[in-house]
């Protein structure tokens, strides 16, 4: 029979070593680095409130091969950060995977020479931000390493670490990363990357009519009580008193759920909106701007 620590054990040392061409060590500093993970070929994305604002970095590849990098594109509402590599380093992106209280993550950063170093904890618990949730691990403030990458037992990434609110060990979920990653890969087509999608209009929470429930799917929704000329909205023909209940089908009836729609990643993009008029259901669409300034 085995032992079940054993074969968790064994686990843990098949995604260290699977994950270990995914791991680079970005010098910040005499003796100071931070680790960043490898995608893309070219890119590094790492903790944005850990990397400072340098003319070029060096980096340490998995091969422990130094390498040049530059500044690439930084999203301070998502604590991401890129930089670019001249000379791109294969490096497939792994599967992303979600992770609940409870559950058992493996935190792998890398050492001054991008060798990996292993922690093992559990998700203490779930904190609301403008991205969606986030898990907080069971790890102390000062044994926090931004950037290290957060596995499941199974290999799949759920993130990529960082210092959340109140010192704690929070973790930017993969999905982020993914929407980033995406992003940059369209910069040269005019993707703005760390400032947030805009739609032009100002909004309060409204309870929905009893009679209207039904109609409208929830209970809430956003009054639009100001538009700006010329903004997405108004293009769009939105009007005072339409109440906003969704956007590409997701209920944006809170402010942190709107504020997590409206990503960078949105910029650009056209969406369908859905909402109450006059106590009729309407949908149409707008195409969301950059946030003015």
């Amino acid at each position: 029979m085995t032992n079940p620590l054993t074969a968790f054990s064994a686990a843990v040392k098949d995604v260290a070593v699977g994950a270990a061409p995914l791991l680079v060590a970005v010098r910040v500093g005499p003796s100071r680095h931070i680790t960043g993970l490898l995608c893309q070929g070219d890119t590094i994305i790492t903790n944005d409130q850990a990397l400072p604002a340098l003319d070029s970095y060096t980096v340490v590849l998995p091969n422990r091969a130094l390498a040049p990098a530059r500044q690439g594109p930084r999203d301070p509402a998502c604590n991401l950060a890129a930089l670019r590599l001249d000379a791109p380093v294969p490096a497939p992106m792994p599967a992303a995977a979600v992770a609940a209280v409870g559950d058992l993550v493996i935190v792998l950063g890398a050492d001054a020479e991008a060798s990996p170093t292993v922690r093992v904890t559990a998700v203490h618990r779930i904190i609301r931000t403008h991205g969606g949730p986030a898990p907080v691990l069971d790890l102390s403030a000062d044994r926090l390493d931004p950037g290290s990458l957060v596995f499941d037992p199974a290999g799949r990434l759920v993130g990529i670490l960082t210092v959340g609110p109140d010192q704690a060990a929070a973790v930017i979920p993969a999905n982020l990363l993914s929407r980033l990653t995406s992003a940059i890969s369209e910069a040269g087509a005019g993707i703005t990357i760390g400032r947030r999608g805009w739609l032009g209009i100002s909004l309060q929470p409204i309870v929905v009519p009893d009679a209207l429930v039904a109609r409208a799917g929830q209970a809430s929704g956003r009054m639009v009580v100001g538009i700006t000329k010329g903004g997405p909205a108004d293009q769009a023909g939105m009007r005072m008193g339409d109440v906003l209940l969704a956007l590409d089908g997701t209920s944006v009836s809170g402010p942190q759920a709107l504020r997590a729609f409206l990503g960078s990643e949105r910029i650009g993009t056209a969406v369908e909106v859905r909402l109450l008029r006059d106590g009729a259901l309407l949908t149409t669409a707008l195409t969301v701007a950059a946030q003015p300034g």
